[in-house]
């Protein structure tokens, strides 16, 4: 057993669409049993899974996945009792409870429900209830696609504090290079989060059947070590795969975290997604790196509509996002203020003013 998963006692596990397949019967049925064996030991375990469209597309007999947004939200609908029938059928034999939580990118985005969601995993985990995640592919548009559910898993991850995520797959792990491009890629046994940009994104292989490539694996990974979470990718159609990785230290690929762990509310900040930003000069921009807050005579420009407490982007003048924060400012507000000197905006403010568009306690560095 690697030593860096002794202490292991909550875990994410993201079971990807490959796996949960009716020709892989065997295996689903071999993962959840190890699953049981992992609760039996004490141990928490949150799983999120993908499969809601390949299971309608299996009930409704659909061959190609479709790339319509439409078509995919209802195959989404017919699958999503299915894929928790799956799972509710095994774990029932067991007495264990389960219980499911469909999340879209609004409920992460939105800081009061994310905290919810947070307090509801919390209880159930306290109850010894199985939560059974999911993204909303119902209500989810292309747009607010979190990837295959790899991305869904890793927001998790830092929600309740996990110490560990697991994601199985139909791949071994991460290669040096693309497996199927070259006979001498060799699978990576463990590696620091932060090395990781020393590599080639085109790790391994895609599935057909699930939206995320392999690059949403290493996104995951990233994200996950934010809360100091490590991550194991492995093979979920190995047998006896989730007792291997607790035995053994030569299953799949684990990914250290090497960061020192960021606050919640900073992990929050990097889950979201909202696409409304500003453009900031140089001078900001030293200022961010350098861990200070973001001025308003900073900015240069506003993209989209925000109101005081949204979270925004932080813009170069290359259109690279380099920060995310909470503004303290509405874009029409931000407006007023473009090309004017910081005396004429505390005038115009009067005693509402506040220098700082973002304070950088309410701000996340971007690593580009």
């Amino acid at each position: 057993m690697r030593t860096e998963l002794n202490n292991t006692k909550r875990i994410v596990i993201k079971i990807g669409s490959s796996i949960i397949d009716d020709n892989h019967d065997k295996i689903i049925n071999g993962v959840c049993a190890d699953i049981i064996k992992l609760l039996d030991e004490g141990m928490e375990v949150i799983l999120v899974t993908s499969g809601a469209i390949s299971q309608g597309m299996k009930v409704m007999e659909v061959q190609t996945k479709p790339k319509d947004v439409k078509k995919l939200q209802s195959l989404a609908a017919i699958g999503q009792q299915k894929l928790m029938l799956i799972y509710e059928n095994r774990f029932s034999k067991s007495n264990f409870q389960t219980a499911q939580i469909l999340i879209t990118h609004g409920d992460i985005n939105d800081r009061v429900r994310y905290l919810n969601i947070k307090g509801t995993l919390e209880e159930l985990l306290d109850n010894n209830v199985i939560p059974i995640i999911n993204e909303n592919d119902v209500v989810s548009t292309e747009e607010i696609k979190l990837g295959d559910n790899d991305n869904l898993a890793s927001m998790i991850a830092n929600c309740i504090n996990a110490d560990l995520m697991i994601i199985l797959t139909d791949q071994k792990g991460m290669y040096d290079k693309n497996p199927d491009n070259y006979r001498d890629a060799k699978l990576i046994n463990k590696i620091n989060v932060e090395d990781l940009k020393d590599f080639d994104s085109d790790f391994s292989t895609h599935s057909e059947i699930g939206t995320g490539g392999f690059i949403t694996k290493i996104q995951a990974a990233k994200r996950a070590a934010l809360s100091n979470t490590y991550t194991l990718i492995a093979n979920g159609l190995e047998k006896d795969v989730l007792n291997s990785i607790f035995k053994k230290d030569d299953v799949g690929t684990l990914f250290i975290p090497s960061k020192k762990k960021l606050s919640a509310k900073k992990q929050w900040l990097d889950t979201t997604d909202n696409r409304n930003s500003v453009i900031i000069d140089e001078g900001a921009c030293k200022a961010i790196n350098d861990n200070k807050s973001l001025l308003l005579v900073g900015v240069s420009d506003v993209e989209g509509n925000f109101e005081k407490g949204d979270v925004i982007q932080c813009k170069n003048r290359k259109n690279i996002c380099i920060a995310k924060g909470i503004t303290n400012y509405s874009s029409d507000e931000v407006l007023k203020t473009k090309g004017k000197k910081m005396d004429v905006i505390a005038a115009e403010f009067e005693g509402k003013f506040n220098k700082e568009l973002i304070h950088v306690d309410n701000m996340i560095i971007i690593e580009t």
